[in-house]
């Protein structure tokens, strides 16, 4: 981290822009990958990006310049090689290059002589494309332990954020939550990871408003929604853990010592923890009530526009309902 932040030269900090050098231009071919190719009656299927490759090459590139859209290459190989922590280090150093050199750093922000954050922001942007920088999120590790690993494409699953295509397994929340508390007591850092890393996009998000103004700025919120729900389920690890053992951590629970939510209710995330609260309680002391399955599909709803919802709720009646609104969805 600190040589990728470290100035380039006394006289040029972020040193050339390379846009059109050889070794970007062979990066961003890199991280293309190479689409499905058709010989005759041959059919080459797609091939993903060789991800390391990428990795060293935008490493490579960041020592010569500092560029957010290598940066951000840079942080959807560390996604997809080095998981959800190799993922928000990256998101870490993107955040330290807009601080330390807002004004110097690639791409610039001057366009004919104006002030002019659009091509920058659009670079930042592909950290949230759903296909892209958000597809490699979901591809990164989250934990791997001796009873099996989960991706962040399995949490989202499990918490019933997306729908996993027919036929697909994936490891369910109380798996993902097993997985992460046996990696919490042997040492490891996921369930850690997971919990901070939520505040690493929030506070990128909160520089470039600063930067820019919302209105302008770069959207990180399918990075931060995904991020968000994944901190609620780390806590419930992190948060045991730090009660000693399982008894001390219900005590506390009964007690009321377990980091009661006081006063207003006064944004969607307060509402959505102490709904996870609620069913907490529920799942220790009354764990045949089904409360909680209807709490947490009422949670995922809390971030649906109307159509969706009703999409979720009753699926044979969206066609009459997009009739009725003139919503054309051919």
């Amino acid at each position: 981290m600190d040589r990728l932040t470290a100035p380039i030269s006394q006289g040029e900090p972020c040193g050339p822009d390379l846009e059109y050098d050889a070794d970007f231009l062979a990066l961003e071919q890199a991280a293309r990958g190479k689409g499905e190719q058709q010989f005759g009656d041959t059919v080459v299927p797609a091939q993903e990006p060789d991800w390391r490759d990428v990795l060293e090459r935008a490493t490579a590139l960041l020592g010569r310049s500092k560029d957010l859209r290598v940066a951000v290459m840079l942080a959807r190989a560390c996604a997809r090689v080095e998981g959800l922590a190799g993922y928000v280090q990256a998101l870490q150093l993107i955040h330290l290059l807009c601080e330390q050199y807002w004004a110097e750093a690639h791409p610039l922000l001057e366009t004919d002589d104006e002030h002019d954050p659009t091509v920058r922001m659009n670079a930042l942007s592909v950290l949230a494309h759903p296909e892209a920088g958000l597809r490699d999120l979901k591809a990164a590790l989250l934990v791997r332990t001796r009873g099996g690993q989960a991706s962040i494409r399995d949490l989202e699953y499990a918490l019933g954020l997306l729908s996993a295509p027919e036929g697909v397994s994936h490891p369910g929340e109380t798996e993902i939550v097993a997985m992460l508390a046996d990696d919490h007591a042997s040492g490891g850092a996921a369930a850690a990871t997971l919990g901070s890393a939520a505040k690493v996009a929030d506070d990128l998000q909160a520089l470039l408003n600063d930067k820019v103004g919302s209105d302008r700025s770069a959207d990180l919120g399918p990075v931060r929604d995904l991020l968000r729900a994944g901190a609620r389920l780390a806590a419930r690890v992190t948060g045991a853990a730090d009660a000693g053992t399982e008894e001390a951590a219900e005590g506390a629970a009964s007690a009321g010592a377990a980091a009661p939510i006081t006063g207003d209710i006064r944004s969607r995330e307060d509402a959505l923890r102490v709904l996870d609260r609620v069913c907490e309680f529920l799942e220790r002391h009354e764990p045949t009530n089904p409360a909680p399955l209807f709490i947490r599909r009422a949670q995922r709803l809390m971030g649906m526009n109307f159509v969706d919802i009703i999409r979720d709720l009753v699926p044979d009646s969206v066609s009459q309902l997009e009739t009725l609104a003139g919503l054309n969805r051919e």
